[in-house]
């Protein structure tokens, strides 16, 4: 069954995610790469830049900042997220290495926090794939990162078939995984051990390895991921040393946002 949606806002949808996509957009950019008229897309543009999604710069349209409001009220709206910046800020400092946060967002992961440690001698992995200040924000297939995958193991298996559908298993490098059989196996393995793997799966030279951070329901709220170099992510460090320290520090993430929903209730 098909479910209805608004045409006007996805139109209007349609001309930011193109606008953000070029990187900025004249009108006639505009019209050639997306299938609406060239009058309509001047009233959506016309609107948007008038309630501050938009901004123009001689001809080009770019993302207003006022999408920033709206990002950081989403960050913090749930305490829970909160909770786990912490956690990952300590985590990061404790074993000089990249972690993320990361939330399921439509089928894709979106990366809500990350805590890069100044002394590490490697860029972000976002730093190997975009010039954007800050990565948080940032969208990625969840069959190739280690967040991604821990996410996908806690999620019904209908739910997994969606997504799947929806965007497929785009190959990323070499050791992508891109048939549905093997990524079925490997989240299997995830579920027993609750513990995900990615070895250079998302970019060359990269381990993750990354756990489920689950709400007091059993639901997943997300996944916490620890990222470095192949050369640094070695034998026993990769294998358990690294999974272990994660394994304790998303128990306890776990913990405080159980003991917070507790004392909401009792509120």
């Amino acid at each position: 069954m098909t479910k209805q949606t608004a045409k006007t806002t996805e139109r209007s949808l349609a001309i930011i995610n193109t606008i953000q996509e070029l990187g900025g957009a004249t009108l006639d950019e505009l019209v050639d790469e997306v299938d609406i008229s060239r009058s309509t897309i001047h009233l959506h543009l016309r609107t948007l830049l008038d309630k501050g999604y938009l901004t123009k710069e001689g001809a080009v349209y770019q993302i207003g900042l006022r999408f920033l409001n709206h990002g950081e009220y989403a960050r913090s709206q749930k305490r829970a997220y909160t909770l786990a910046k912490q956690t990952v800020t300590e985590l990061s400092d404790q074993i000089d290495e990249e972690v993320e946060f990361v939330v399921e967002n439509n089928g894709r992961g979106i990366l809500v926090h990350e805590s890069f440690h100044p002394d590490s001698h490697i860029p972000s992995k976002e730093r190997h794939l975009s010039t954007a200040p800050s990565a948080a924000g940032i969208y990625y297939d969840l069959h190739c990162v280690a967040t991604g995958k821990a996410i996908l193991a806690e999620l019904p298996a209908e739910r997994v078939e969606t997504i799947l559908d929806n965007w497929g298993l785009p190959r990323q490098t070499a050791n992508t995984i891109t048939e549905r059989a093997v990524l079925s196996q490997e989240l299997e393995q995830i579920r027993e051990r609750g513990i995900a793997f990615a070895d250079e799966e998302y970019v060359d030279g990269l381990r993750e390895v990354g756990r489920p951070v689950k709400e007091p329901d059993g639901n997943v709220l997300g996944a916490i991921a620890i990222i470095g170099p192949k050369y640094r992510f070695t034998d026993n460090r990769y294998t358990d040393e690294l999974p272990d320290i994660l394994t304790q520090y998303v128990d306890e993430l776990e913990t405080e946002i159980e003991s917070t929903y507790v004392d909401e209730l009792s509120r």
